[in-house]
């Protein structure tokens, strides 16, 4: 009997995933989950090939960056790994990613698309105007200027006072309750961009694309992307202690989730906290794979399969994401079970 319930397992076909040593493991892991589910006394053999830490096969141009003083040289790997990969997803032009209002959020900008629909891009470009006010000069003509200055003083305004629940995220049901955001300033940031940023529908105004392209390709700029998405990183952090799989891998998906989804909700581990309890013994990539599927219930269902296949990439090392095959640990140089916190 043990015989032919391994044989099942190792048998069955499995979604796409990276070459070489990572998908030995991730094989092994998902087949031994499988089985110690159905055979308590199996024990789970040594692999070989033990995880190397990231080499960083790095994509972006991190010259000039100012990064966070806390972290070690572990987390500033993990850290630029997340950004290529995720910014891999966003967009083509990496820190200079450019998206009109053809979602409804008025204005994406940067590296991981912060737009103003979600209130993610005021705050960057209010730090910009504080810190760095001769950059912003320099780049966005007076005219212009004016406009953007205007804006986002009132979206600083009104995002004080009218705070409603939303969901954490525009590809999320709004039924969700993911907690506060200024969705009312929001709004009237998305009514400011289709104003005045467009010709013709959501064709960018030519001056107003060049100039919001060298705003996002200074260094200035750059720097205050890779702070906004050192949150991401804190977060993702967080999510991975919680979720107890100490592999690279799972900190890259929690981060994407935080870039494209927002974040977990409550009620996701409070459901994953029971999975695990019902499953001792899931394997890393099962309990990955049961967080995506409990986020997904809250993704509006035009939205699921993109959702899904991006992460299913991080989590496997491989997969179709936006129409394109990819190999993410032979892309960037990484192994994904390494053991990163």
């Amino acid at each position: 009997m043990m015989g032919a319930l391994l044989a099942a397992v190792l048998l069955a076909p499995a979604p796409a995933r990276a070459a070489g040593p990572e998908a030995s493991r991730v094989s092994a892991d998902e087949a031994w989950s499988a089985a110690l589910d159905a055979l308590p006394a199996l024990r789970l053999a040594p692999l070989a090939d033990a995880p190397q830490a990231p080499q960083v096969c790095s994509e972006l141009d991190f010259g000039g960056v100012t990064w966070p003083e806390s972290m070690t040289a572990a987390d500033r790997a993990a850290f630029e790994l997340a950004l290529n990969v995720s910014g891999s997803f966003e967009g083509t032009d990496a820190w200079v990613n450019l998206t009109n209002n053809f979602d409804g959020q008025g204005l994406s900008l940067g590296l991981l698309n912060q737009c103003l629909g979600q209130g993610s891009l005021q705050p960057m470009l209010i730090r910009l105007r504080d810190e760095h006010p001769e950059t912003l000069r320099s780049l966005v003509g007076p005219e212009h200027l004016r406009s953007l200055l205007d804006m986002l003083a009132e979206w600083r305004r009104d995002a004080r006072l009218g705070l409603a629940s939303a969901p954490l995220s525009a590809l999320d049901d709004p039924g969700e309750d993911g907690g506060p955001q200024a969705t009312a300033a929001n709004q009237e940031s998305v009514r400011w961009a289709a104003a005045n940023l467009y010709e013709g529908g959501d064709r960018f105004i030519p001056s107003w694309a060049a100039e919001l392209s060298a705003l996002a390709s200074s260094r200035d700029y750059v720097s205050i992307q890779v702070a906004a998405a050192a949150r991401y990183h804190d977060r993702a952090l967080a999510d991975e202690s919680r979720a107890g799989v100490r592999e690279l891998r799972a900190y890259l998906f929690l981060f994407d989730v935080q870039v494209q989804n927002g974040g977990l909700y409550p009620a996701d581990f409070d459901d994953y906290a029971a999975y695990r309890r019902g499953h001792p013994r899931a394997g890393a990539t099962a309990l990955l794979e049961r967080l995506l599927d409990l986020r997904l219930r809250h993704v509006k269902a035009k939205y699921k399969a993109d959702v899904r296949s991006r992460k299913l990439a991080v989590i496997l090392g491989a997969g179709k994401v936006h129409g394109d095959a990819r190999d993410l640990p032979a892309q960037y140089c990484y192994d994904g079970a390494w053991p990163y916190r």
